[in-house]
């Protein structure tokens, strides 16, 4: 069996180890001579996956996406030509709730004075990595709520339809898919009439799609003053992004929010399993077996209470103004911006708050430091 893979996505060779030959691609496409003989894709969402790649793999059998998106997937063509599809939801959702607390502790930094609880945090996406921000914001004591109109239709209780309580909150952090089709589009979900309600002391975070925002219409708000404190991950047209947007941004990273290495491995281990069990192949290895350890000193809780001293840790381990700083110097371009996102941190993989035991004294303390993501350990 012939695999053709990202190079981008990790640990294959050690996971599919046996299962057949592995090529791999490094540019944004395989080469239509790597895809004459393929019987498998692995690809992420720099990808896409449509007919005229399609056409160029006779021998397809199965493709797999290692991201939770599958919009640069054409779905309805690999049902119609009986190619299997597999993804990786909730891979590098803990990963995008860090990148969202950091980025929620940063605009706190430049509050002088603020009362957690009376800020009001509406999260737009109740799915994996929106659930993951919105627990760790209520770990810290914020107002959140959910605004999800699909699943609020289907009667899920802890989510809202009330889109002007959205544009009312502090904080709107958005972790919608990128759809245009159905009941709730999300394609420029943000468009002009939105970002023209909002104002200087909200905070504006997309971690979801870049065209969840109509980048233009934010641009045109931004240039007219009193705007909001804004945060993009995610951007219009990737990698042609909007470089007059930038300047006007308080954090902007090149997509990789969810780029830790417990969510790239993660994912290459649930779409890698997936493709063992289509061909009917046993799967030998999980997430513990092929990610490297990493030895963190144990930390009480006490350590960690004051907000001082959980966001210095924090920064220690997750300094997001180091991508915010390589990002506008290097990724305004389209080779840039891929290149920043191809070797985000390859000399010094970015890992999750879940390596770091806290020793907690109490069940509240032990509580919330589980919903930060931390791994809580409680004593008597």
């Amino acid at each position: 069996m012939k695999i053709v893979a990202d190079q981008n996505i990790p640990a294959l060779s050690d996971i599919l180890s046996g299962a057949g030959t592995l090529s791999y691609f490094s540019e944004r496409n395989p080469s239509q001579e790597m895809l004459a003989d393929a019987d498998a894709l692995l690809v992420r969402s720099v990808t896409a996956v449509d007919k005229e790649l399609l056409e160029q793999a006779p021998y397809l059998k199965f493709v797999a996406s290692a991201t939770i998106g599958t919009e640069h997937v054409n779905l309805p063509l690999l049902q119609e030509r009986g190619i299997a599809f597999a993804h990786a939801p909730g891979a590098n959702a803990q990963s995008v709730g860090e990148y969202v607390l950091c980025v929620v502790l940063d605009w706190l930094s430049h509050k002088p004075v603020y009362s957690v609880d009376e800020i009001d945090v509406a999260i737009v996406g109740a799915g994996h990595t929106g659930r993951a921000a919105g627990k760790r914001l209520q770990a810290l004591g914020f107002n959140v709520h959910y605004y999800d109109p699909p699943l609020c239709k289907k009667g899920v209780k802890f989510v809202h339809d009330h889109w002007q309580r959205v544009l009312t909150a502090d904080i709107i952090s958005c972790h919608v898919p990128l759809t245009d089709d159905g009941d709730f589009p999300t394609r420029h979900l943000f468009e002009s009439t939105a970002l023209q309600s909002l104002h200087s002391e909200q905070l504006l975070v997309n971690a979801s799609r870049g065209a969840v925002i109509d980048n233009k219409a934010l641009l045109d708000r931004v240039i007219q003053g009193e705007r909001p404190s804004i945060a993009l991950d995610v951007w219009e047209n990737e990698p042609d992004i909007l470089p007059d947007l930038v300047p006007y941004t308080d954090i902007a990273t090149p997509h990789i929010a969810g780029h830790s290495l417990e969510g790239k491995v993660g994912g290459a281990v649930m779409i890698a399993n997936a493709l063992l069990a289509h061909f009917e192949m046993p799967a030998t290895k999980e997430l513990a077996d092929v990610l490297p350890k990493v030895e963190w000193p144990e930390l009480d809780a006490a350590m960690l209470t004051s907000p001082e001293s959980f966001n210095s840790w924090v920064k220690e381990h997750f300094n997001i103004h180091e991508d915010d700083k390589n990002f506008r110097r290097h990724g305004l371009t389209r080779d840039g911006f891929d290149s920043l996102r191809r070797n985000y941190r390859k000399e010094s993989p970015r890992r999750e708050f879940i390596n770091q035991v806290v020793t907690c004294h109490n069940s509240e303390q032990y509580i919330q430091f589980l919903q930060l993501g931390f791994r809580a350990r409680q004593i008597a």
